[in-house]
């Protein structure tokens, strides 16, 4: 068993098979505090590996969060005065592959200044 302030990694197969070893040797009136102490041993485990997924997620990202809905709200005016004016299939093509690219320009930099 590991030390109290070792948190476990995964229950091992053995544990669980001592676990029911000692309760057939003890007998039914140790079976609540064995049942509490596996239950005890899987919360750990549990405990660890919501720990260790909290630690690896990245960071919000909120000027790619604003970079996104700015494009949003000025792509949606520009689209509507586009097919209001009649400026037809091209200028809306257009409006969307500027958007796009200053999008794309952004994550670019982006991944260039997280490699250094």
């Amino acid at each position: 068993m590991p030390p109290v302030n070792e948190q476990p990694e995964k229950l091992e197969a053995t544990e669980m098979g001592a676990a029911f070893a000692a309760r057939r040797e003890l007998g039914p009136q140790y079976e609540l505090e064995l049942a509490e102490s596996l239950a005890d041993r899987i919360n750990a485990v549990i405990d660890n590996r919501l720990a260790a997924q909290k630690v690896r997620r990245p960071p919000l990202d909120w000027a790619q969060m604003t970079l996104g809905l700015g494009s949003l709200s000025l792509a949606i005016p520009l689209v509507a005065i586009t097919a209001g004016t009649g400026g037809g299939t091209a200028a809306m093509l257009l409006i969307f592959a500027v958007i796009a690219v200053v999008n794309l320009a952004y994550v670019l930099t982006r991944a260039l200044h997280r490699r250094d």
